[in-house]
């Protein structure tokens, strides 16, 4: 299992790099902004969980709840996300998405779909159904290993 471990991490490590440090073959969000893996995950969340609370979005990223802070700083700053009080709680903010913030999100999901479409045509069309069921079964064990109360939206990149 070592050398199947070994073979799949650097393929990992590959895509990685191609698809989130190489910005000149493919720039992220359609080359509107630096890539920015937790900023990424929370205009995803965000877009799918209108309305949610900062420990959602901690809970879902399994991450510190000061971490999500600082992205949520750095993204309301940037003018795509808003915090606004609960209508359920007094006490409790509420985060949503800017119009901005719908517009980064909606191309940063258009270039990863681009992007798995070209990682897609590396294979013939015979084997891409049995490879998208491979890499669904590894992504719902790897959820499966998260907190039980983290929510997991199937749309999020």
């Amino acid at each position: 299992m070592t050398k199947d471990a070994e073979a799949l991490a650097d393929s990992i490590h590959t895509l990685l790099r191609v698809f989130t440090v190489n910005e000149k073959i493919f720039p992220p969000a359609e080359g509107q902004t630096k890539y920015n893996g937790i900023d990424f995950q929370t205009l995803g969340f965000l877009s799918t969980n209108p309305g949610c609370r900062a420990r959602d979005l901690a809970d879902y990223l399994g991450v510190a709840p000061t971490t999500v802070q600082s992205a949520l700083d750095r993204l309301i700053k940037r003018g795509l996300v808003t915090r606004k009080p609960s209508p359920s709680s007094g006490r409790d903010v509420s985060l949503e998405l800017t119009d901005d913030g719908r517009t980064l999100r909606a191309a940063i999901r258009r270039q990863d779909l681009s992007n798995c479409a070209t990682m897609l045509s590396a294979l013939p069309k015979s084997e891409r159904a049995r490879f998208i069921k491979s890499i669904q079964r590894v992504a719902a064990s790897m959820a499966d290993r998260e907190a039980p109360s983290s929510p997991h939206p199937e749309k999020t990149s």
